[in-house]
């Protein structure tokens, strides 16, 4: 098992801000700091593939979120 760290961002957010729209993280329940990119750890995963599976479940791609990049942090 490997530990992983993962960058994500979300697409609408980032879009809505940068064209200076407002952002309504109460309305959306999701932060505007995910303009820019957020690092997570991903800890114990068997492989990149297991890391993208997770990410995926907790950052929905239907909800905006870009996983930008998986990074390796611990190889076991």
């Amino acid at each position: 098992m490997s530990d992983y760290e993962i960058g994500v961002y979300n697409s609408k957010v980032r879009e809505a801000i940068r064209n200076g729209d407002e952002w309504d993280e109460e309305d959306t329940g999701i932060s505007a700091d995910y303009e820019n990119t957020l690092y997570f750890p991903v800890r114990n995963a068997a492989s990149i593939e297991e890391v993208e599976k997770r990410a995926a479940k907790s950052f929905p791609s239907e909800k905006g979120y870009v996983v930008e990049c998986i990074m390796l942090v611990r190889g076991y």
